[in-house]
């Protein structure tokens, strides 16, 4: 049986509500006094043929399909995806294929989930995810200018230009999330959209060169991946401002972020997803983080501690921060954020290296920070100032401020504080 997850507006529970209450024989109506939140929960479990979800009212936040391959063959599920998209006007759609339970993974691969031509292009539609699918083209992804976000998790592709034909089919995409595995080894894999803003690479088994061409990237998160610099290209600005390619040669995962963008306006869907879904954060957070953050900006810097947080549970390798000095201040963060009795961005988080880049010892914010770092026992090795690339006047300044970090308390006994 297909099961249907729904999220309905407040009118559709309303009007569903109302129903329930005209089938309602005795007096003694409860249901019409349960909150609308709670009546939410009770559909959102129901099966496809519970639910009836053709007659209920209003457009449909989210939809999430469990289903068979047996049910693809047939057309049920491009049914119920035609229903929940050009009926509904469903924004957030989630497809899970239960078929490979109990299914070696290599044969899992070869079932291909085949679905009509445009099924995923109604305007309506601005997120999808597919979990547990084998793609063999893009053609359910045609005319896909409509979508922003798409996952493929646990997903399997015939060849790496299957993927990229499918990414390129959604131009429009500015959250990309890719847990895939291939088929053929020795595939390329390139991703070209200049709407872009956050990529996020895990698993990316037999596909051995990817290219990234994003001009508005501001998050790069790899997880799981280990490529040689000439089998990983990546054209972003944002991120390539970054002085060390953590991803080159390197067993643990990474995560690039540029906070300004964020700390701009309201944010972004993807800063959210990176820190409260479980979808993002369903293991703990490891590897290396680098980060570009004006310290005198209050909102980088909250963005900063939430961003930490996720480290919450292991020791971070490598942090790698690039102050910004030519940002107007907005607020002094240290006096809030930096205390000597408050750990930031709480007592667990700690890291083994801390590299600063463009640091001004002039600067009461990111003097704070980094001698808040030396008391705190937030780093447990080693801090390094770059002042290689500093006028000889600025040498002199930075010298004198690390000499004084030295002479702090340290968390650490064993912490080393150097210039490189």
């Amino acid at each position: 049986m297909t099961i249907v997850t729904c999220s309905l507006s407040l009118s559709s529970l309303k009007a569903r509500r109302k129903k329930f209450q005209y089938r309602i024989i005795n007096n003694n109506d409860r249901i019409s006094k349960l909150p609308d939140e709670l009546l939410h929960d009770i559909l959102s479990r129901l099966s496809t043929k519970e639910a009836t979800l053709k007659n209920h009212r209003g457009p449909l936040e989210s939809c999430i399909i469990h289903h068979y391959l047996s049910q693809c063959k047939n057309g049920t599920l491009d049914s119920w995806i035609n229903i929940a998209t050009r009926m509904k006007d469903t924004k957030d759609l989630t497809l899970v294929n239960h078929s490979y339970h109990g299914i070696n993974e290599r044969y899992q691969a070869k079932i291909l989930l085949r679905l009509r031509q445009d099924a995923f292009s109604h305007h309506s539609l601005t997120s999808l995810s597919l979990c547990r699918f084998s793609l063999s083209g893009p053609r359910a992804f045609r005319n896909c200018s409509n979508l922003k976000t798409l996952k493929l998790v646990n997903s399997f592709i015939t060849q790496g230009t299957v993927l990229t034909n499918v990414l390129a089919a959604c131009p429009s995409l500015e959250v990309i999330v890719l847990r895939v595995s291939s088929l053929t080894q020795g595939d390329v894999l390139k991703i070209e959209n200049n709407n872009l803003k956050f990529l996020q690479v895990s698993y990316a088994y037999e596909i051995e060169k990817i290219e990234v061409y994003a001009a508005c990237l501001d998050v790069l998160d790899l997880k799981v991946i280990k490529r040689e610099e000439e089998d990983f290209i990546l054209a972003a600005p944002n991120i390539r401002q970054f002085k060390r390619d953590y991803w080159v040669c390197s067993s643990y995962a990474h995560l690039s972020y540029n906070v300004s963008y964020l700390a701009q306006g309201k944010k972004n869907i993807w800063h959210a997803l990176m820190v409260s879904e479980s979808d993002f954060i369903h293991m703990s957070r490891r590897g290396s983080f680098s980060v570009s953050l004006d310290v005198t900006n209050s909102k980088e810097v909250e963005i900063l501690k939430e961003v930490l947080l996720m480290w919450n549970t292991r020791e971070m390798t490598e942090l790698e921060n690039l102050f910004k000095n030519n940002n107007a201040t907005n607020g002094r963060a240290h006096e809030k954020l930096w205390e000597d009795a408050k750990p930031f961005p709480n007592a667990v988080f700690c890291v083994s290296v801390v590299r600063m880049y463009n640091f001004d010892g002039s600067n009461e914010e990111e003097v704070a920070l980094a001698s808040h770092f030396v008391m705190q026992k937030t780093v447990t090795k080693k801090m390094m100032i770059e002042i290689s690339s500093s006028p000889q006047e600025k040498k002199i300044e930075v010298e004198a401020v690390v000499a004084k970090l030295m002479q702090l308390p340290k968390g650490n006994e064993d912490l080393s504080i150097e210039c490189f």
